[in-house]
């Protein structure tokens, strides 16, 4: 019987590059990996921007539809010195309404409370000291505002004889703040606006 002896040589090249595959594959999903997670942070980031985005949109919007709403009622509503004397009373207040300067001679004034801070929530809540708008219903939270009477707007005019009448419009200053959706809103917007009436 006849033996063959075979000898495998071993390829210098092959020994050098065993394993180097694995590793190689291992650094590219582990590059892969960090992209992925990086990817995700930042789309999470994007979507909580866009959503705090929107949040301050519609309490904007609130706002705007509450500062309407109280300039509409001042068109609708103070169309004499009478009606003037009648909503912003000291006597008889309106929830809402108040007057800086009296409205007529002889008429206390009806300030803010001392303690009314109009970045705090809990003021605009408090019941009698804001209106609520009840015609924005897409909000949790329905917009509010106030209105104070500021005196007549512009520089008295030069009437020495004492004859003749005073002309100056009626000033006054509506404010309204609006919120965000949610049971519990995050987002609020305030605005302001100046509103002159001739009477």
């Amino acid at each position: 019987m006849k033996t063959i002896t075979t000898t495998l040589t071993a390829n210098p090249m092959a020994i050098r590059q065993s394993g180097a595959v694995l590793v190689v594959s291992l650094l590219i999903l582990l590059v892969m990996t960090v992209l992925g997670v990086a990817a995700m942070g930042t789309t999470t980031l994007q979507e909580r921007m866009a959503n705090n985005n929107r949040q301050q949109q519609v309490a904007f919007q609130a706002a705007e539809a509450a500062l309407r709403a109280a300039e509409i009622y001042l068109g609708n509503t103070i169309t004499s010195l009478t009606a003037l004397n009648t909503n912003f009373n000291n006597g008889a207040p309106v929830p809402g309404l108040y007057a800086e300067r009296a409205p007529m001679t002889g008429v206390a004034t009806y300030p803010l409370p001392a303690g009314f801070n109009i970045y705090d929530d809990n003021d605009w809540l408090a019941a009698g000291s804001t209106v609520e708008v009840n015609t924005v219903t897409s909000v949790t939270q329905r917009p509010r505002y106030l209105i104070q009477y500021v005196g007549r707007v512009g520089p008295p005019q030069n009437d020495y004889s004492g004859k003749k009448p005073d002309t100056r419009q009626y000033g006054f200053r509506v404010t309204a703040m609006g919120w965000g959706e949610g049971a519990t809103p995050n987002s609020r917007y305030l605005l302001q606006s100046s509103f002159r009436i001739p009477l």
